[in-house]
Formats: C-alpha cells, sequence, structure tokens
C-alpha cells in the first residue's frame, strides 16, 4: 500500500512538472502498473500498461527499448489475467 501510495506521488509530480508523454513520466506509469500487478489489481495495471505503451509509440517509437519494455510488461499482465493468445501475439 505504501508503495502504491509513493509511485502515485511520483506520477503526480512528473506528469505536473515534465509533463504526460515525457519519458520519465511513462517510467512512473510502468511502475504504479507493476506495483498494482504485484498487488493482484490486473485490470488497473493492464490499462496503465496500454497507456504507457501507446505514448511510448507515439513518442519514441515502435522499436525504442522503453516502448519494447511497455510491449514486455503488457504481455505479462495479458498471461497472468490468462488472456494467452494476447500475449502470445504480442511477443
Amino acid at each position: 500500500e505504501e508503495a502504491e501510495a509513493l509511485h502515485r506521488r511520483a506520477l503526480e509530480a512528473r506528469k505536473r512538472t515534465l509533463g504526460e508523454e515525457h519519458p520519465d513520466t511513462l517510467t512512473s506509469v510502468n511502475n504504479l502498473a507493476a506495483v498494482l500487478y504485484g498487488r493482484g489489481r490486473l485490470e488497473e495495471a493492464e490499462a496503465l500498461h496500454r497507456r504507457a505503451l501507446e505514448a511510448r509509440e507515439r513518442t519514441l517509437g515502435e522499436e525504442h527499448p522503453d516502448t519494447l519494455t511497455s510491449v514486455n510488461n503488457l504481455a505479462a499482465v495479458l498471461y497472468g489475467r490468462g488472456r494467452l493468445e494476447e500475449a502470445e501475439a504480442l511477443h
């Protein structure tokens, strides 16, 4: 619970100071999603991973290492939710 609160705080601060699609803000989105995943809140984690992936594709390109990390993270959440075909399609 404390980790989630801290990640939310960092995300909000980065959005205010850097903007919604700054790479550091998207790292915070990813980090919060990872915490939610760890807490079993897979639907929320999926939504955040999708948000990070879409923004990274737009701002960094499809082949950037951070974008590919987002692809992998989203696939992991989909796998965790039992959506194996969707997860496999991302890999």
